[in-house]
């Protein structure tokens, strides 16, 4: 995960344990790794995701009338170029 999204292990694992003190998701063994555990997302790490992905959906779709259809697509252009630079950049 946190290669994937170009994060610290330490990081990621901070992340992870606070999530499961507060009961958003839980661990269970990985046959692949007997020293690793499989993150799984509880029912209530579920439902606050949902929330989350809910409330920036209404965000996104009111201030998205403040941008015309060619402005948006220059910042997808942008934004897309950016994020290739950064695809080799290094994390640790």
């Amino acid at each position: 995960m946190g290669r994937a999204q170009a994060l610290s292990r330490w990081f990621v694992q901070r992340m992870t344990d606070d999530a499961a003190g507060l009961g958003l998701v839980g661990f269970r063994p990985d046959p692949a790794h007997k020293k690793s555990s499989l993150i799984a997302l509880g029912e209530k790490g579920r439902a606050a995701i949902t929330a989350v992905l809910d409330r920036e959906g209404a965000e996104l779709r009111e201030a998205r009338a403040d941008f015309a259809d060619d402005e948006i697509a220059a910042c997808i252009r942008a934004l897309s170029r950016l994020l290739h630079c950064l695809d080799d950049a290094d994390v640790n």
